[in-house]
């Protein structure tokens, strides 16, 4: 159980990135249109869907092994440095892989 508890700040940096991702991509990308993108829009909903329940049951789990700890500060600056820098590298990473699974799709037809 002592291993799990490094990898929290992880899931959260990878799984928030995701939920961004997709809520950018469905709510606040102005020229989205569903007709021309039928398999972006369901998908981008379920994963952002999915994401957020997994960021939500890893907090819960999160909250329960940080009260076991002694060294609360520690713990909270060095899981928010992590989250931080694996949230801003995974969008990075999310948004090229969206970007050639568009490509794919549309030299596929």
């Amino acid at each position: 159980m002592k291993n799990i508890k490094k990898i929290y700040p992880f899931i959260y940096g990878i799984f928030g990135s995701l939920g961004l991702i997709c809520c950018i991509n469905v709510f606040c990308v102005l020229d989205y249109r569903t007709s021309e993108h039928p398999y972006a829009h369901p998908f981008c909903i379920i994963a952002g869907s999915i994401s957020l329940v997994v960021c939500l049951a890893v907090f819960c789990m999160d909250i329960m092994a940080f009260i076991d700890t002694d060294r609360k500060f520690r713990r909270i600056f060095s899981e928010l440095i992590i989250t931080v820098v694996s949230f801003f590298g995974c969008i990075f990473i999310w948004s090229k892989l969206w970007n050639a699974v568009s490509a794919f799709i549309e030299i596929m037809g």
